[in-house]
């Protein structure tokens, strides 16, 4: 048997019983086809990096698994057959994974951190330096990230919004 990571992302607009149907569903299929499921981590309901199916959030889950090499053709399969799931990732691990209990992946659940301050030079601020500056305020909020993570996923939502207004003004006077 070989050993895997999987990351699969759930449509976030489910309700939470259908989310929890998706990740049994997922569980009882790897399972029943012999797999060895070593740590499982729900990660919850995080921004996506670009947008995947008209979806900016999605539901992570992250499994480490060891399995047989041809039901990782018949896990993508499945997964091309669920509306549910939009997007997923296997890789092959080296070593055999650690098993961690279920009651330690909460606590060591990842935070939320999406990062809207990603640098725009624009011709003007190529004349003025004024991206050194936007540079300067993108290192204090990253000094800012090590807050509470509840702080974390509203100042995320809040740099989104300023930035999707700065978007809609530039928009507006183009």
């Amino acid at each position: 048997m070989n050993y895997y990571e999987l990351m699969y992302i759930i449509d976030s607009s489910l309700e939470q019983e259908e989310i929890s149907k998706v990740k049994k569903e997922v569980d009882n299929f790897l399972t029943s086809e012999g797999s060895d499921i070593y740590s499982r981590s729900d990660w919850g309901r995080t921004r996506l990096a670009y947008e995947i199916e008209k979806q900016n959030y999605g539901h992570y889950i992250v499994l480490k698994f060891a399995a047989k090499p041809g039901l990782i053709r018949q896990l993508r399969e499945k997964f091309g057959l669920m509306d549910a799931i939009l997007s997923h990732l296997c890789v092959s691990l080296d070593e055999e994974p650690e098993r961690i209990a279920e009651e330690e992946i909460e606590r060591k659940k990842p935070v939320s951190t999406y990062d809207s301050t990603v640098s725009k030079v624009t011709k003007d601020d190529e004349k003025t330096g004024k991206d050194d500056e936007k540079t300067d305020k993108e290192d204090e909020k990253t000094e800012s990230e090590d807050k509470k993570p509840d702080e974390n996923v509203e100042i995320a939502e809040k740099e989104e919004k300023k930035e999707e207004q700065k978007t809609d003004e530039v928009e507006e006077s183009a």
